[in-house]
């Protein structure tokens, strides 16, 4: 598993809204504690899977 961090409070709500923009975007992530994103990508990711993950965390992040 790896986790998000939010520079937020634990009852923001920004954690939700930035899991709900990585999901129109195509990835899944759960929202922790209010203000932790936790991932749990598969073992067998590929390289090319993992930068196209990263891109779109990079994408919904800037958006939110």
């Amino acid at each position: 598993l790896n986790a998000i961090v939010i520079n937020d409070t634990p009852q923001s709500e920004t954690a939700w809204n930035i899991c709900m923009k990585f999901a129109e975007n195509g990835l899944l992530a759960k929202p922790t504690h209010g203000n932790i994103i936790r991932l749990a990508p598969p073992l067998v990711i590929t390289e090319e899977q993992l930068h196209e993950c990263c891109d779109i965390i990079e994408k919904s992040v800037l958006a939110v």
